[in-house]
């Protein structure tokens, strides 16, 4: 499939996107926090849109989040835990317009990295103290780059909905090795939440960014009492 021209607005004619004005993307912060905070907002909106990452020295990672897909010259395994700077694009597009050019890879993986790296052990900007999470649906480890640790915070948290807290009790783990895998779950919208007494404000949208929300999350969903 050839692109259609990629008027000045658009992103440049490199990057692997359909046509589509842009507006001014956030400025640049260091890290992956303002990258995984502005993907959950852009999920909560019903609004078709391309997103575009680009750590520094690391090129454009172009996202699809209708198809939950993304393009990237370079492998998962090359991921920056902590770039200098990323930089977001949003760019709006219609319903059934063309997605992205080149290799599609599954979203869940990049979800994933972000989400651990993005706010060290600290809670995700979206989450707030007291809540309670289950998972929902079972990740595909074969896919992920995941720690045994990791991986075992996510088999205990299919047990039943627990605080951050209670969960890091429950695995024997400490809750900096916990927090950033409910933060990674999250931002793939692999867990059930329900909000604690006396939570915290939960975060609107960040300013200007806004996309779709995607049909489904792929994933194999999680058994009830399993």
């Amino acid at each position: 499939m050839t692109d259609p021209t990629i008027p000045p607005s658009a992103p440049p004619a490199t990057a692997p996107f359909a046509s589509g004005p842009t507006p001014a993307p956030p400025p640049a912060a260091p890290g992956w926090g303002t990258s995984a905070t502005a993907i959950h907002g852009i999920q909560q909106i019903p609004k078709p849109m391309l997103v575009s990452l680009s750590p520094s020295g690391f090129g454009t990672i172009a996202i699809d989040l209708r198809s939950q897909e993304y393009v990237w010259q370079h492998r998962l395994a090359e991921f920056p835990p902590l770039p200098d700077n990323v930089v977001i694009g949003t760019y709006p597009i219609e319903g059934d317009a063309p997605g992205l050019a080149g290799e599609r890879l599954g979203l869940g993986p990049l979800l994933w990295m972000i989400g651990l790296h993005a706010f060290g052990s600290e809670r995700a900007s979206w989450l707030r103290h007291g809540d309670k999470y289950r998972l929902k649906w079972w990740p595909d480890f074969d896919l992920l780059p995941s720690t045994p640790e990791q991986v075992h915070v996510v088999k205990t948290s299919v047990k039943s909905l627990m605080t951050v807290e209670k969960l890091a009790q429950v695995a024997k783990l400490p809750l900096e090795q916990v927090q950033p895998v409910i933060n990674a779950l999250s931002l793939m919208n692999a867990l059930r939440r329900v909000e604690g007494k006396g939570g915290s404000p939960v975060l609107p949208p960040m300013a200007n960014v806004i996309a779709a929300q995607p049909d489904r999350v792929r994933g194999r969903h999680v058994r009830r009492g399993g």
